[in-house]
């Protein structure tokens, strides 16, 4: 049923809150959004509504700001909550570098008041106090640039403050530019022939040799099976990864397994006769040692690269030993002056994967082999690591060609 419409004496309809009084004057009764009843008076209608008005944009205002006044914190929960097509470990790593890097400090900063400035500043007194490495700083960079875009996407900000705060600072810290790009395929020849006879290296020569080879990420190596090498057709069938978690509130820490990367890290790869036989030789090794898996993580076990423990291969524990494998390399070079090898730069795990990339472009490997073989979605991430191809290399083609 229509509510009847109230006017005033003259006849003019009376919107919801006005009202005439006895005493000629109008009024206005509102509730403000904290929630307090108030009343305001004009003698004319047209003076009591330009009130209205008034009142009507000066609450618009206050109510924008209980929207968009809020901190850097706000925006992240805001924009971790709709994170909901990744993979957990990755997740995991988001909130680990928020909350130890970012929540108690730039966290607690309104997120319209936060500068490029305060950001680099923040980032320094990692680099200096906190003696926060490039590379660390760089992931908590890709987080808060990710939290900030989200805040510009709101109209929270007009811009992103975090879009050039990194740049300078790795240009002048980072350390690490010179293993991204991996071994040539020489210095990864003279590398391996030395950690094959090297006493105190010789134990990590299998790993060392499979990952060169295949190109697996170390998650994919952790993960991999007896039962996933097909020795008959010499395959490999990468279908899953072993990640740590050790950030997570829901769940302990501990290991688990992963979904791979992407859709396209799923792939079965061809391996050659000696990474069949280098394989074959770290079974026998563990026979030899009584190295049996003692792992069984979310129902996957028979891992076949294992510690002396019997239990799945770290990230970190490969990286160290590649540290002090590169290490005892380089002294070997110096101490009989061989000027046929170069010395090495720092390695990681990664480096070996850019390695096997850099044997597929100097061997002319078609590009779209190569990205199945690596399991990258975008050709793009391929082409970018076939142009970081070795100066020998460069140097080869060249003379071989012109």
């Amino acid at each position: 049923m229509a509510t009847e419409k109230r006017t005033d004496s003259k006849g003019r309809e009376l919107y919801c809150g006005e009202y005439e009084r006895k005493d000629g004057r109008y009024s206005y009764r509102y509730t403000t959004m904290f929630g307090e009843k108030k009343t305001i008076y004009a003698h004319r209608l047209s003076d009591l509504r330009n009130e209205e008005a008034k009142i009507l944009y000066l609450e618009h205002i206050n109510i924008s700001k209980k929207i968009f006044n809020i901190t850097l914190n706000d925006q992240f929960e805001i924009w971790f909550a709709a994170k909901q097509n990744i993979r957990e470990n990755t997740k995991a790593d988001y909130k680990y570098f928020y909350d130890r890097y970012i929540r108690n400090s730039l966290g607690k900063m309104l997120i319209d008041e936060i500068t490029a400035f305060d950001i680099k500043c923040h980032y320094m007194s990692l680099n200096v106090n906190g003696r926060i490495s490039a590379e660390t700083i760089s992931h908590i960079q890709n987080v808060l640039y990710q939290v900030l875009k989200s805040g510009v996407e709101r109209n929270v900000i007009f811009n992103n403050p975090a879009k050039d705060a990194c740049k300078e600072f790795n240009r002048k810290h980072s350390k690490h530019t010179s293993i991204k790009s991996g071994m040539s395929v020489k210095q990864a020849e003279d590398f391996l022939k030395y950690v094959e006879k090297s006493e105190e290296c010789m134990r990590w020569y299998p790993l060392f040799y499979f990952m060169i080879n295949t190109g697996l990420r170390i998650s994919e190596v952790a993960g991999l099976r007896w039962e996933d090498i097909d020795f008959n057709h010499n395959l490999i069938n990468v279908n899953h990864s072993i990640v740590y978690h050790n950030r997570t509130e829901k769940q302990a820490a501990g290991l688990r397994v992963s979904n791979l990367k992407n859709d396209s890290s799923h792939r079965i790869i061809p391996i050659k006769e000696r990474t069949k036989e280098v394989l074959l030789l770290e079974k026998k090794y563990q026979e030899e040692k009584n190295i049996q898996c003692n792992t069984i993580v979310d129902g996957y076990t028979d891992f076949i690269f294992l510690n002396r423990y019997g239990n799945v291969i770290r990230e970190e524990c490969v990286n160290r030993a590649l540290k002090r494998a590169v290490f005892l390399f380089n002294s070997y070079l110096d101490e009989n002056d061989s000027r046929e090898c170069r010395p090495l730069p720092l390695l990681t795990s990664h480096s070996l994967r850019h390695t096997f990339a850099n044997y597929l472009c100097e061997n002319n490997v078609n590009i779209k082999v190569a990205q199945k073989l690596l399991g990258h979605t975008d050709i793009e991430t391929t082409m970018n690591i076939y142009t970081s191809v070795s100066r020998e290399y460069i140097e080869k083609e060249y003379y071989e060609k012109f």
